[in-house]
């Protein structure tokens, strides 16, 4: 039975071991296999995968530019390099520059298997649950009933930090330094109208826009309606 909630992207150019990845994980996962990091980030950027496994040696750019830029974009998606490169500095170099697991070809894939359920595991780590909504901080997702809200990231910061303190009222100096920085220098009402549209989701999703209760001139609350 494939978990709906589990990712996987692929970046390996060989079309054998893409056949062998396919055959591993995908009558338990979906599984997405990129042959360049061009064709990879392309979908990245739009959508984050639950872990990466990722190849050294591709045609476009090697793995280790990929890792760097994933990082960039993405602190804590696992990235597991799996590269024909089994010297003891790739290895370093490949943790050094942010990935959270290293395996040399040729490899057992029933190892592979296991490590990604383990990265998985720990990834899971970041996810939250209030009520019917989850927080997940691996792909900066929340959602209400398992339907993603498709929140902006200033979106989901900001409901992240009142389903963080639910019940407590967060005051609107908090809400602008956290998400918008210390020297923020824009219109006040931005606040208000985030608030407007993080309400509207949620009810496009079936919730209620109740749960975020307007404490006026003090700031926003989460209720667990």
């Amino acid at each position: 039975m494939k978990d709906a909630n589990a990712l996987i992207y692929v970046v390996e150019d060989d079309e054998g071991i893409q056949e062998v990845y396919e055959g591993a994980f995908e009558d338990q996962y979906l599984v997405k296999i990129f042959s360049s990091g061009k064709e990879f980030f392309e979908v990245f950027e739009k959508v984050k995968p639950s872990i990466i496994i990722l190849d050294i040696m591709l045609p476009d750019m090697d793995g280790y530019t990929i890792l760097t830029k994933i990082r960039e974009i993405d602190e804590r998606v696992p990235v597991i390099i799996v590269s024909a490169k089994s010297d003891e500095i790739s290895f370093v170099k490949g943790l050094n520059k942010g990935a959270d697991d290293y395996m040399s070809k040729p490899f057992s894939i029933l190892e592979l298997m296991a490590r990604v359920k383990t990265n998985l595991r720990r990834a899971n780590l970041y996810v939250t649950n209030a009520g019917d909504f989850t927080v997940d901080n691996n792909t900066y997702k929340i959602r209400y009933k398992g339907e993603d809200l498709k929140l902006t990231l200033k979106e989901f910061k900001l409901f992240k930090i009142l389903i963080g303190q639910a019940g407590i009222t967060v005051n609107r100096e908090a809400l602008f330094r956290e998400v918008w920085g210390e020297d923020y220098m824009g219109e006040t009402r931005t606040l208000d109208m985030h608030m407007a549209t993080l309400r509207d989701k949620i009810k496009n999703a079936g919730g209620s826009g109740d749960c975020i209760v307007t404490v006026r001139g003090i700031g926003y609350r989460f209720e667990n309606v």
